[in-house]
């Protein structure tokens, strides 16, 4: 049975955890009064900019160093070594990272935009490339503590991430309006100080070390990690260019992040809990030596299931009603239309969470690559027809597919490696169910009768979860009279 602990660290992982990405939410109602729509464009631009460097300079040593601790956690002084080995390889490829962009940035600018008088290398860019960079640190960092399981360190860690980028932002934002200093220099104060504190607290509890021995092991592992990020990244972003190269006006990418971004609490929610279950599957699978699947990890994803084609149509529901209250420019209004399908999608990601797991454990990340290769692929081929035929709904189809697609390669990998045994129609049948509904009414849907098609949808899940998992919640709600 799932643990009153696991509850608590889910709830600090998942919410807490999601804050320094969230801020990017919680700061659009201030954004979209003090920036113009064209500049709310450039400023998503630069921030899915910060995002690629991110991935390059962290080399994948993020993940890594939070997968890896669980081979030497029993060990103290070999502990120390892999961490302070992992740190040291980090910081030098941030350092040739920053030198590297600094004599080239400006000409691969040029070479993305155009020339565009909108995207401007220095001194906007730069100062992206520096918030990448200590971002790169705090996240690793984040990771460790994570599989260290250590949730308190996690909320304080974050909550001050939180704390600082909403201070910095909006005092930019307001001491120079319709400028990007808010936007771009409060995302790189928050940056500096997280990392900097991370880095002294790693040095503190591990020290720094250089091992040769591990070098084989990092670039066995972080190799494939970051071609696979880069084609994550395209998966996730290549949206915003695409968009802005068809359609010229960065306005239109405004809209279109501002829809991704309301939605994005899903996201963070199905990252939180896949970060909760993961270090207790690996448990699971590493106690016991396993290469199959257990009754005990597929009530984890059962779980994450059932969480998710709930909240899926709250989340439809909700951004309509409270949006108005905080955003007054109409013009981003015009995402709503695009919900239904943006929200559907994240109900096949327990998939990707469940595919991808044994990938990690066993350190398969070889076909990493491959199976993103393929996503990325589909995602720009699909994207590009898409947009170029129906504008900003093209991008919102794009999205959609290619989170299916991303979870059908992954379990044609992964069942080379791990045998899977579950419930399909727990798994596999329910979300579908739901996606076939969503979709038809996504035919029948306009800004008149939005909120009915999402209760109705919200009534199918809940009526669907209930008669899926009566018998568990009434075990759960017997054990809860009785305590």
């Amino acid at each position: 049975m799932i643990s009153r602990q696991f509850f608590k660290s889910s709830i600090i992982y998942s919410l807490v955890g999601a804050l320094p990405y969230t801020t990017g939410v919680i700061l659009i109602p201030f954004f979209t009064s003090r920036l113009t729509p064209e500049q709310f464009g450039v400023n998503a631009l630069y921030l899915t900019f910060m995002y690629f460097v991110q991935v390059l300079s962290t080399f994948g040593l993020d993940t890594y160093i939070g997968i890896n601790y669980f081979d030497h956690k029993n060990d103290k002084r070999r502990l120390r070594e892999f961490v302070g080995t992992v740190l040291m390889v980090l910081i030098v490829i941030a350092t040739l990272m920053f030198f590297l962009l600094m004599l080239s940035g400006n000409a691969i600018f040029h070479l993305i935009f155009n020339e565009s008088t909108a995207m401007q290398f220095f001194p906007f860019g730069m100062i992206t490339v520096c918030s990448a960079l200590f971002n790169g640190i705090f996240k690793s960092y984040s990771s460790l503590l994570i599989n260290q399981q250590r949730p308190e360190r996690f909320f304080w860690l974050n909550i001050s991430n939180f704390v600082f980028t909403l201070g910095a932002s909006l005092s930019l934002l307001y001491l120079f309006p319709y400028t990007l200093y808010g936007p771009i220099i409060g995302r790189l104060v928050p940056a500096v100080i997280s990392g900097l504190l991370s880095l002294f607290l790693i040095l503190k509890e591990f020290g720094i070390a250089f091992r040769r021995n591990f070098l084989h092991g990092i670039w066995t592992f972080c190799a494939p990690m970051v071609v696979y990020a880069i084609m994550v990244w395209i998966v996730n972003y290549i949206d915003r260019y695409i968009i802005v190269h068809f359609m010229v006006n960065p306005a239109f990418v405004g809209i279109f992040d501002t829809a991704v971004k309301l939605t994005l609490g899903i996201d963070l929610l199905q990252i939180g809990l896949a970060n909760t279950i993961h270090p207790k599957v690996y448990n699971i699978w590493k106690d016991g030596n396993l290469h199959e699947s257990t009754p005990e990890v597929n009530r984890y994803y059962n779980g994450l299931t059932a969480i998710t084609l709930l909240v899926i149509p709250i989340v439809v529901i909700a951004i309509p009603l409270l949006v108005p209250l905080v955003i007054k420019n109409q013009i981003y209004y015009q995402g709503f239309a695009f919900l239904m399908i943006l929200t559907v999608g994240f109900a096949t990601r327990p998939w990707y969470y469940l595919f991808m797991a044994p990938l990690f454990f066993f350190k398969k990340t070889k076909a990493l690559p491959k199976v993103f290769l393929i996503s990325a692929t589909f995602q720009v081929v699909a994207g590009t027809l898409l947009v170029w035929k129906f504008g900003l709904m093209g991008a919102v189809w794009s999205n959609f597919l290619v989170k299916p697609v991303q979870a059908l390669f992954l379990y044609f990998e992964s069942r080379k490696i791990f045998r899977f045994r579950m419930n399909n129609w727990k798994i596999f049948y329910l979300p579908l169910i739901f996606i076939v509904v969503v979709i038809i009414c996504q035919f029948f849907t306009n800004e008149k009768n939005l909120l009915w098609f999402a209760s109705g949808q919200l009534v199918l899940s809940v009526a669907l979860v209930f008669l899926t998992y009566r018998k568990e919640l009434a075990i759960l709600f017997s054990q809860f009279l009785r305590k």
